[in-house]
């Protein structure tokens, strides 16, 4: 039974399936950052720096910054660039033209669940959502930045800042100050 269940979860999240990743294109790694520390004997910090060495003091701060996060505090981005809050927003539910418009996020394992139960669910494609009225984000808050083309700048938060930062939340330790309508506090 429980075998049966795995193939057909399997199935559903197409999980044997071949994945297909976007390519980064025009972003610079930690390999193009350290040839131009290198030609560029940059600050002229006195003495020469590995590959490795910068990686390590990228991903500390990194690592530094990600906890000043989970922590409730707001990042300053250096030059004017921002800032990278944590917020919350209320959960909208609103029904048009006879459908459901909700940006509750869809809990995948009671769903999954739903559909191993119910046939007549699963061929109606019956999603079950999470039922919190509170959900949060990771928001880049370009209202303190001051350069051009703020369209092209996005933050995209890293998958274990987000299952830490649910974690969290799910637990009752984080709250954060709410974002309402054209991104403005409450």
């Amino acid at each position: 039974m429980r075998k049966e269940f795995d193939e057909f979860r399997k199935k559903v999240l197409k999980a044997e399936e071949k994945k297909h990743h976007f390519k980064i294109t025009n972003s610079n790694g930690i390999k193009e950052a350290w040839r131009w520390i290198k030609k560029n004997k940059w600050l002229d910090i006195g003495q020469p720096i590995t590959e490795l060495e910068l990686g390590t003091i990228i991903k500390t701060i990194n690592l530094t910054l990600r906890d000043q996060l989970l922590d409730g505090k707001d990042i300053l981005l250096p030059h004017r660039m921002g800032r990278i809050e944590i917020r919350k927003f209320t959960a909208k539910v609103d029904y048009k033209n006879g459908k459901l418009i909700t940006n509750l996020p869809v809990d995948w394992k009671r769903t999954i669940d739903l559909w191993w139960e119910d046939e007549e669910s699963h061929e109606a494609k019956t999603l079950v959502r999470y039922e919190d009225s509170e959900r949060f984000t990771v928001y880049y808050n370009k209202g303190f930045a001051n350069f051009n083309n703020k369209s092209f700048y996005r933050f995209v938060p890293t998958r274990t800042l987000k299952k830490e930062l649910k974690k969290r939340i799910t637990s009752g330790r984080f709250d954060a100050l709410l974002l309402g309508k054209n991104n403005e506090l409450y």
